[in-house]
């Protein structure tokens, strides 16, 4: 059952479906509550009202991490930081370049017993 907030942003997105803050929201409200499938397809929706919204770049690559999508999370942490450079957000730019590196490092072998 989806949470009081989930359903309050619905309604308001039912008034203004093209606002990418309440998609971005919507997204965190799903990974909250650990709904991340739903979270991808929040954040998707926000980035096609605002290409140039870093941070969304950022938790839709997380979303997609959780749901084990790691290709595609690390495209879209790449794209976010084009996006972050065009932009200067910093800080989102900064975090992607990180899980990326960690994406891009693969898990950590397990040490000899």
């Amino acid at each position: 059952m989806a949470s009081e907030k989930i359903e309050w942003i619905k309604k308001i997105l039912a008034l203004e479906p093209e606002s990418e803050m309440l998609w971005f929201s919507l997204g965190q409200a799903y990974l909250a509550e650990e709904s991340p499938v739903l979270a991808v397809e929040a954040f998707e929706k926000a980035i096609s009202f605002k290409p140039d919204y870093t941070v969304v770049y950022e938790h839709l690559g997380g979303g997609l991490e959780k749901i084990g999508k790691m290709d595609e999370a690390m495209a879209i942490y790449r794209k976010g930081i084009e996006v972050g450079r065009k932009t200067g957000d910093m800080i989102p730019l900064e975090r992607m370049t990180a899980r990326l590196h960690r994406l891009e490092k693969g898990p950590r072998p397990k040490p000899a017993a």
